[in-house]
């Protein structure tokens, strides 16, 4: 099953903060595999929901 997490935040020379979501998965080991990266959680929440096989 594919899951989002936020993975990086970094505030920039602007002071701003940006977030970055990275979808993937858990391995039977428990190790990260990453897939994609999201500059939202909305975004990477249709990546999910698309990967986990949700129709649109």
């Amino acid at each position: 099953m594919y899951v989002y997490i936020e993975s990086e935040r970094v505030q920039g020379d602007d002071g701003f903060t940006r977030v970055n979501y990275t979808v993937g998965f858990y391995d039977p080991s428990g190790e990260w595999r990453p897939e994609s990266d999201h500059g939202s959680p909305q975004e990477a929440a249709r990546r999910v929901a698309w990967l986990n096989g949700k129709p649109a």
